[in-house]
Parts: structure tokens; sequence; C-alpha cells
């Protein structure tokens, strides 16, 4: 009868340490806050700290846990430092910089649509499998975001205007050279009365004084009086670029100034003229690490 005793005993002491775990787990009101860790062109390391109340007594470890986008591996947790017994846990994940632009790629490649996968890997008690994935699709048009204007200005004494630029709608043209190459439709009006021919558009882009993108018409057209017309511009994304542009941008405290000068040649009464468009100069701010912690905190609250 000793064996009933011993499964009775074990028995009771998985129901007392099952009734600790719920009551560490509901008590524990963790403070959980997250920070920039090391950062360079090939990755962007997160540190995560969280302090708890007491102890979970919870033996688990993590083996990998990766996410993914596109079917792309873009970050995975690189250090989990945690204790059964102990009252704090860091976690380090290591966001692959140049693995990400690639799931960007295939992101806008497959129309904006894509999947994002989370795929975790440990052991319980040291030795018992612990696995689990989760998937979900994301449909996002972050190129709607892109949409420029710009105003008429007058030219030989105010006889002439610069066509105004009204819209501008951005579509994916594929890869060229390790360049993205999207599609730039610009539409214009023409508040003249007569048509104005426009040779040609070209606009470089810089983000903290390093090239990202540059662009160039296909062919021109000609705008008719008081009336619209649009110019496609080849717009050229440097991919190896973007990295850079980013390890400054989070180590300058999560800003960036961008500046870009948009030219225009038009032929106006016979006379060929070229414009500056625009002159695009502004700081860039982001609360990336500020969106993270306000949504830890959100998920320990209460």
């Amino acid at each position: 009868m000793r064996w009933k005793l011993l499964l009775a005993v074990v028995f009771l002491t998985i129901i007392l340490w099952v009734g600790y775990v719920v009551y560490a787990a509901v008590g524990a009101s963790p403070t959980v806050r997250a920070s920039w860790g090391y950062v360079d062109e090939k990755t962007t390391e997160i540190w995560v700290n969280a302090n708890l109340n007491r102890p979970l007594m919870v033996p688990v470890s993590v083996d990998n846990l990766t996410i993914s986008l596109s079917g792309i591996p873009v970050a995975q947790v690189k250090r989990f430092d945690y204790r059964p017994t102990g009252r704090e846990v860091n976690i380090a994940v290591g966001i692959e910089n140049y693995n990400l632009v690639r799931a960007i790629v295939e992101y806008l490649k497959n129309g904006q649509r894509g999947t994002v996968s989370v795929e975790f890997k440990g052991r319980f008690l040291g030795f018992i499998p612990l696995s689990l994935r989760v998937s979900e699709q994301i449909s996002e048009d972050v190129l709607a975001y892109l949409n420029f204007r710009a105003d008429s200005k007058e030219l030989a004494g105010g006889l002439i205007e610069t066509p105004a630029l009204v819209e501008t709608t951005f579509e994916w043209a594929g890869e060229e050279d390790g360049n993205i190459v999207l599609m730039a439709h610009m539409k214009f009006y023409n508040p003249n009365r007569f048509p104005i021919p426009v040779g040609n558009l070209s606009f470089d882009v810089y983000a903290n004084d390093i090239k990202i993108g540059y662009g160039e018409t296909e062919k021109s057209v000609v705008i008719p009086a008081d009336g619209y017309g649009t110019l496609d511009v080849r717009t050229y994304i440097v991919e190896d670029a973007l990295p850079k542009v980013w390890v400054i941008h989070v180590k300058n405290g999560e800003v960036s100034r961008a500046r870009a000068d948009v030219y225009l040649d038009i032929t106006a009464l016979g006379q060929k003229y070229r414009v500056k468009l625009a002159s695009y100069e502004e700081t860039v701010k982001t609360d990336i690490m500020g969106s993270i912690n306000r949504l830890l905190e959100g998920m320990t609250a209460g």
C-alpha cells in the first residue's frame, strides 16, 4: 500500500505547486521595461527586464524563440536569464537588420501581404519538450503613406506658373542591382492657359546624410492648359543604405534628418526651365521603444 501513499504525496505536491504558481503569477505584478541594446548595421538588440514580487517556481527554459515575416527570420531571443527561484527575468531580443529589409521587400513583392510567425521551443523540468507556433496574416498598405504634394511657383515675373503636384501614389515595380524599385505616379495640375511639356523630373533623397533613394521619369508628358497630367517616376530605394540609416536613428534617440530636392524640367513660351519644384527637409521622430513599453505596461497592468 506504500505506493498508493507515495502517489498521494506526489499528487498533493503537484496540486500545491500548481496552486502556488497560480497564486504567484496572479500576484506577481511584474515591472517590465524594454530598452535599446547593442545596435550596429547587422543587428539591433532590444533588452527586456522584468522584476517580480515573488518567484514563479516554474522550471522552464527557452531553447529558441524566432519571429519571422514573409517566411524570413527577422528576430530571435539571444539571451533568456531566468531562475525559478529568482525574482528577475532578463531577455535580449536580436533583430537581424538585413533580414528585416529582405522581409519588407518580400512583403511589397507579395502585394503588401504577408505572414508574421512566432515559433517557440523550450523545455519544462529540463527534459520535457515544449513547442508552439503561432501565425497571423497581415495586410497594411504602407505605400499609401507616401503621398507627396507641392504648390505652383511663379516664373518669368508671374507670366508662367509651374504645375502643382496634387497627388502621388506608389506601386511595387521590382528590384534592380540591390535597389527596391517603386513606380511613383505623380499627378500634376497646370494652372496656365497653355499646355506645359514636362521633360524630366528627378530627385535625390537623403536620411542622416546618407543617400537612400533617387528617382527619374520614364517619359515626358504634356499637361494640358487648366488640366491634369500624370508623370511616371521610377524610384529607387538603396537597400544596403537602410540599416546604416537605422543605426544612426536609434543612436540619436530615434531622431533622423531627412531631405529631398525635387527638380522639374519644363518648356513654356519657347523657353526651357529647370525648376526646383520642392525642397523637403524635416526631422523624423519615432517612439518605437515608448510604444513597446506602453504595450508591456498594458499587458502587465492589473
